[in-house]
């Protein structure tokens, strides 16, 4: 709880109004009268004309901006962004304090959900209580405490999660985005290890270059507090990358001999599970090697049912590097089957890597079905044509309805195929013009296994 003094004394300002604090909050939907709401008001006279309007039917204490307006909504704060901030964290330190974790951070185009999971699931087996935070929300293992949709969530929300859920936790790994990064949602907070699983084409809508998206990743060896990163061994373009930026790295690798399930005999989801291994072998060296056959593949990544002789997969794949892994490794594991491939490319986000997932897809597959992948505010067909340009192959089908098309696939499924279900992976809704449709791939297999219509 902060009185008017404490806050004063936090902000560095003398505030009129007295007003008992009891939480914090950044969304005005959200905020209860006792709470410091914090908004980010953008530049503009319709920006501010909704803050305007959100702040009047907002409940709240004190009300925090990031800038001076005329005639601003009562018990406002203004402070410059820099303060703005700041004076986040230091209120998080007195409402939410940090309990004595094992920080761990995971940054990489692809695999940081698995390898996230990943150390859960032996945090599990060696008798260490963890949690984490990414893609898939809040987690203890095999249990999704809170949803949040994003990989990682704002700043305060994060202190939050931790708060609420680490007080008898001995560890949390997160997802670490470039975005999250690069907008210091991690203020103040420090990393016993982190992992990079991988550097590829993606989110260039934001970064502009493949440069900037790096360099804002490179901020994780930073916030670590041995200065170095956990890097796959076969990543040998990342690591030199990264080396020549003047970082530290540490090689992971598995045992040639070692005991896997499915999931894990993909190269990617070796090296995914090494960077998890050799973690939490150097946070907790007093354990017991754990037994990895007990290890399961996190929700729609390389999830995999067979019916009769066919198989099919759903995974999160939509990079190009990412498509490729997946490929190469069903190609792999199962060399005399055909491969099917059904993706889409997601709306307002980066448009070069369309006809590149394409590409990449036609290299493997035997029969490609481009179909739509949350176009958001963009007409699909418009997607599609991205997708298809330079293109020119009899192996490409178009339904632009996903659930159309996952029916027509399962249609014209037989024993001599591997389906792959690529783009949507735990995710059960498509976002179109604003508004979340429920669907999922992996209903959609559980209803085809079962018999029921697609």
């Amino acid at each position: 709880m902060l009185n008017k003094e404490k806050l004063e004394h936090i902000l560095g300002i003398h505030i009129d109004t007295e007003k008992t604090v009891k939480g914090v909050e950044w969304q005005t939907q959200s905020s209860q009268a006792t709470d410091v709401l914090f908004y980010n008001v953008s530049e503009g006279a319709e920006a501010e004309d909704q803050f305007r309007k959100r702040a009047q039917s907002a409940q709240y204490a004190y009300l925090i901006i990031n800038r001076r307006l005329e005639n601003p909504p009562p018990r406002s704060i203004e402070l410059p962004e820099s303060k703005w901030k700041t004076a986040q964290k230091l209120i998080c330190d007195e409402l939410l304090p940090l309990p004595q974790l094992k920080f761990i951070g995971v940054t990489g185009t692809n695999g940081k959900t698995t390898t996230t999971d990943l150390m859960l699931q032996i945090g599990e087996l060696i008798g260490s209580r963890g949690m984490s935070i990414g893609t898939l929300g809040v987690r203890y293992p095999g249990k999704t405490l809170e949803e949040f949709g994003l990989t990682s969530p704002s700043y305060i929300d994060l202190r939050k999660f931790i708060h609420r859920y680490g007080q008898d936790r001995d560890f949390c790994v997160m997802e670490v985005s470039s975005h999250a990064l690069e907008q210091d949602r991690y203020m103040g907070m420090r990393f016993d290890a982190s992992a990079w699983t991988s550097f590829s084409q993606d989110h260039l809508d934001y970064h502009k270059t493949m440069e900037k998206y790096f360099l804002s990743k490179l901020k994780l060896v930073d916030l670590t507090n041995s200065q170095c990163i956990y890097v796959p061994e076969g990543q040998e373009e990342l690591m030199n990358k990264i080396q020549d930026a003047g970082k530290n790295i540490i090689r992971t690798s598995l045992p040639e001999t070692i005991e896997l399930p499915l999931f894990l005999r993909s190269k990617f989801n070796k090296e995914n599970l090494a960077l998890a291994l050799q973690i939490m072998t150097d946070l907790f060296p007093s354990f017991v090697a754990p037994d990895l056959t007990k290890l399961t593949a996190p929700e729609g990544r390389f999830y995999i049912r067979q019916k009769g002789e066919s198989f099919i997969v759903v995974d999160f794949a939509h990079t190009p590097d990412a498509l490729e892994n997946i490929c190469r490794s069903i190609r792999e594991s199962f060399p005399q089957k055909s491969l099917r491939v059904l993706f889409g490319c997601g709306g307002d986000r980066d448009r070069s890597k369309r006809p590149l997932m394409t590409k990449v897809v036609l290299d493997y597959a035997d029969r490609v079905y481009l179909t739509s992948d949350n176009p958001r505010f963009e007409e699909p067909e418009a997607i599609i044509q991205d997708m298809l340009s330079g293109q020119d192959n009899k192996k490409i089908e178009v339904i632009v309805d996903r659930k159309a098309a996952v029916a027509r696939a399962f249609d014209e499924l037989n024993d001599g195929v591997v389906l792959l279900l690529a783009g949507k992976g735990h995710e059960n809704t498509i976002s179109i013009k604003g508004k979340k449709i429920h669907y999922s791939d992996i209903e959609e297999v559980e209803k085809f296994m079962s018999g029921k219509k697609a």
